[in-house]
């Protein structure tokens, strides 16, 4: 008894996936500059189609400002989600449906990989347009079929399978 107790508070328990997760729901509900806030390191690294947009938490704030006044209604629906716990690291894509402030309605898919290191998301490197499904995992699909209505839901991410150390069951 007391030899386990020794080796279970020598391991490392880190807190990425249970903040993936958190940070997962957060675009989920629309809530962009929670997200950040929340979520993303001091020095946080932005990238945009492989260019920098922003370093620093700050500038990136300023940069999602903008983005977060424009709609009256935003939510987002996650899929492919492939993790690695040890590297920390996250690859997804985010389907981004919202009504603006004109009424218009707006659709945008989102490719997403991020590095996180110590529960915060230290860079990510974002790709939209057709640039977006060529990053997207590979097992999530690129084509919505036609009439398919928009869904403000948030789709239960997956892992990928047996090589993710995301798997179920597997420790944080």
């Amino acid at each position: 008894m007391t030899i386990a107790l020794q080796l279970r508070s020598r391991l490392r328990v880190s807190p990425f996936r249970s903040r993936l997760d958190d940070y997962l729901v957060s675009l989920a509900r629309g809530d962009l500059l929670g997200a950040a806030r929340a979520h993303f390191a001091p020095d946080i690294r932005l990238f945009d189609n492989g260019a920098v947009a922003a370093e620093g938490l700050e500038p990136v704030l300023r940069k999602l400002h903008p983005v977060a006044r424009r709609f009256t209604m935003l939510r987002g629906t996650i899929d492919g989600l492939v993790c690695d716990r040890a590297g920390e690291t996250a690859h997804f894509s985010c389907r981004f449906d919202g009504v603006e402030v004109d009424g218009r309605v707006f659709r945008e898919t989102v490719s997403v990989r991020q590095r996180w290191h110590l529960g915060r998301i230290i860079e990510e490197e974002q790709w939209r347009g057709p640039a977006a499904f060529a990053h997207a995992p590979a097992h999530v699909p690129v084509h919505l079929p036609a009439g398919l209505p928009a869904s403000p839901s948030f789709a239960a991410s997956r892992c990928a399978p047996a090589s993710s150390a995301c798997g179920q069951g597997a420790a944080a």
